[in-house]
């Protein structure tokens, strides 16, 4: 199929040039304008491949019409027209992106090479952003992929390790809906709240160094059995350091034992030495705990849960975390934290 002609605007307030520019032109679809202001007009209601316009004209000049125009589309080219060119005009053209600075009078030889020389550097223009924008979909697509299988390798790690514990099934995942659902109720977004999801989906990943003869004990532990339990935030710490994609969610596997007075473990932080993941983390982790059926108790209702996050605020939690999460408990908490929790990456991913 023969490609259609392209489209020149001729601005000119001088009827008789822009009769000249068309017969010389007749290859290609011109329209004209009288002025700059009509050229500009015509130009942001159906756009323009060329404009070749004069460089004094009423209501607005050439140079003002260049910079509108290309505020339009860049890409459109633009060639200037003048019976009075200067040196600071055509630097002040070429500063704007025209393409070329035609001198009245002009040859018929000298419009149709600026033209044909406009028309192509548009062309190879256009392709080459059209070649990118292919290259950067295919990119972003690769990268999606890449995203959507190492997410679903981290549901079914922590899927193993929800099996080795007594919760019933499930928790991890809860635990990371919930932690996602109160970081954005603090304004957490990006790749920031995409760490918190990653720290809340493993926060226990350290319990793989843990030995189920105490993972599974029915009773208590004994002070030795416990102090083996209080390394596993250690452990997740090191297996989620080892990675790049697992590193932004070592705060919240770390710190998810500490307590706000700094009564927890491992390290004893207290308040905001505590990073906010971990606090989120801690929060929703009991929470679950509280309104999920065991093998020795029965589960609790919301309220009951609500009102035991609120009787240790401030002393195991941080209370702004606390009502921030009752408060994004109330709305209703996203089934698929994928979803709002997984944006693309920006560059610069979130590591601390």
């Amino acid at each position: 199929m023969t490609a259609p002609p392209a489209r020149i605007l001729v601005a000119d307030d001088d009827a008789a040039i822009r009769k000249a520019l068309r017969l010389i032109l007749a290859a290609y679809d011109v329209r004209e304008a009288g002025d700059g202001a009509e050229a500009l007009a015509i130009f942001e209601d159906g756009g323009a491949d060329l404009v070749l316009s004069d460089l004094q004209m009423p209501a607005m000049t050439g140079l003002e019409l260049l910079r509108r125009v290309k505020a339009v589309d860049d890409t459109a080219a633009f060639i200037i027209l003048t019976g009075a060119g200067t040196v600071e005009n055509a630097v002040q053209a070429l500063r704007l992106q025209a393409d070329d600075y035609l001198v009245k009078p002009f040859n018929v030889d000298e419009v149709l090479l600026a033209c044909a020389r406009a028309l192509e550097h548009r062309r190879l223009v256009r392709e080459n952003r059209g070649y990118q924008q292919h290259l950067e979909d295919r990119v972003g697509e690769q990268a999606r992929q890449i995203e959507s299988l190492l997410v679903d390798a981290l549901r079914s790690l922590a899927t193993a390790i929800d099996t080795r514990d007594d919760y019933t099934g499930g928790h991890v995942e809860r635990v990371a809906r919930y932690a996602a659902a109160t970081g954005a109720e603090l304004g957490l977004r990006g790749d920031e709240l995409r760490a918190l999801w990653i720290g809340a989906l493993l926060h226990d990943v350290g319990k793989i160094g843990v030995s189920d003869a105490i993972l599974r004990k029915p009773g208590a532990l004994t002070p030795g059995e416990y102090d083996e339990m209080k390394r596993h935030p250690e452990i997740g710490a090191r297996v989620m350091a080892s990675s790049s994609f697992l590193r932004p969610g070592l705060p919240a596997v770390l710190h998810h034992q500490e307590w706000w007075n700094g009564a927890g473990y491992p390290a004893g932080l207290s308040g905001e030495a505590i990073s906010l993941h971990g606090r989120i983390v801690a929060v929703v982790d009991c929470y679950d705990a509280i309104v999920t059926a065991r093998p020795y108790r029965g589960a609790a209702s919301d309220e009951a849960a609500f009102t035991e996050l609120r009787a240790c605020a401030g002393t195991q939690f941080d209370p702004q975390v606390v009502e921030a999460f009752i408060r994004a408990a109330e709305r209703g908490f996203p089934q698929d934290p994928a979803t709002p929790v997984l944006p693309e990456r920006t560059p610069a991913a979130a590591s601390s």
